[in-house]
């Protein structure tokens, strides 16, 4: 057990995350590729989680990992992750990796996706761009 102070909203947050998933603290560790007992220690605040845990967590359910460090830390704040959820595993491998380059994009880049979407929800055909175009 390590001492000092044990980061409870982290672990709250962590733990939310996983149950939002429909995981046992068993199925997380294994989809982590670690022991069942660091994560039975940090959900019972007796153990923080490392850096290292936090970015295979961050990669692996694909989180920025600012999340952790945000606050609130409610998940479905906008229902994103349910409706991702009931998309198939293709679709949401590549909703996930559209979101994941937002995260990292420029306003400027982030308000064009807005236009666009702006658009389809309106009704307008929009022309598919080519990387030759």
């Amino acid at each position: 057990m390590r001492k000092g102070y044990c980061d409870t909203a982290l672990t709250d947050k962590i733990k939310e995350l996983r149950k939002s998933k429909g995981l046992t603290q068993r199925e997380f560790a294994d989809i982590l590729g670690i022991n069942i007992n660091t994560i039975a220690q940090a959900e019972s605040y007796r153990q923080n989680y490392t850096l290292r845990l936090l970015r295979r967590i961050s990669e692996t359910f694909q989180i920025p990992m600012r999340w952790f460090f945000d606050e609130p830390g409610d998940l479905d704040d906008t229902g994103i992750y349910k409706i991702l959820d009931r998309i198939d595993t293709p679709k949401k491998m590549k909703i996930k990796q559209v979101v994941a380059q937002l995260d990292l994009a420029e306003r400027d880049d982030i308000e064009l996706v807005i236009q666009l979407l702006d658009k389809l929800t309106a009704g307008v055909k929009v022309r598919k761009v080519t990387p030759s175009d």
